[in-house]
C-alpha cells in the first residue's frame, strides 16, 4: 500500500483557520465598524502594503523512503533548533523544490528524474 502526503491532513492551520473564520463571521458588525474607524486613523502616504506569497495546496504521492528520509530531516531539525522552531515539512518540501528547480545542471536533473520516473513505473 503507498503512503500519500496529504497537505489537507497535516496543515496545522487548518482548524485554526475554521476557527477564526468563525469567529470573523460571528463579529462582522463590529469588525466593520473598527476596520472603518482604523482605517481613517492611517495616512495612507505612510502606509505600507504587504503581499503575502500566493499559497496553493497539493497532492502528491512520495515514495516509503523519501517521506521516511523527510521525518528522519524534519525531527533532526526538532532536535538542533527547538520544536517551536523548526520550520514545517510543507516548508522544507517548498524548499527542497525551489531548491532542486534552481539546480545549474538542468541535463543531470533530467536525467535523474527519467531514472526515478523509470522506477516508479516498474513499481
Amino acid at each position: 500500500m503507498k503512503k500519500q502526503a496529504r497537505l489537507i491532513e497535516n496543515d496545522p492551520l487548518t482548524a485554526t483557520d475554521k476557527v477564526l473564520s468563525g469567529y470573523e463571521q460571528f463579529n462582522k458588525p463590529e469588525r466593520q465598524q473598527s476596520d472603518q474607524s482604523a482605517s481613517q486613523q492611517v495616512n495612507t502616504s505612510e502606509s505600507k502594503e504587504v503581499s503575502k506569497p500566493a499559497i496553493r495546496k497539493s497532492t502528491f504521492q512520495l515514495s516509503e523512503e523519501v517521506l521516511q528520509r523527510l521525518d528522519t530531516f524534519h525531527l533532526q531539525l526538532q532536535l538542533e533548533l527547538g520544536k517551536a522552531n523548526a520550520p514545517y515539512k510543507e516548508v522544507i518540501v517548498e524548499a527542497a523544490i525551489a531548491h532542486l528547480l534552481n539546480t545549474e545542471d538542468r541535463e543531470g536533473l533530467i536525467r535523474t528524474l527519467q531514472k526515478r520516473q523509470q522506477q516508479r513505473n516498474q513499481t
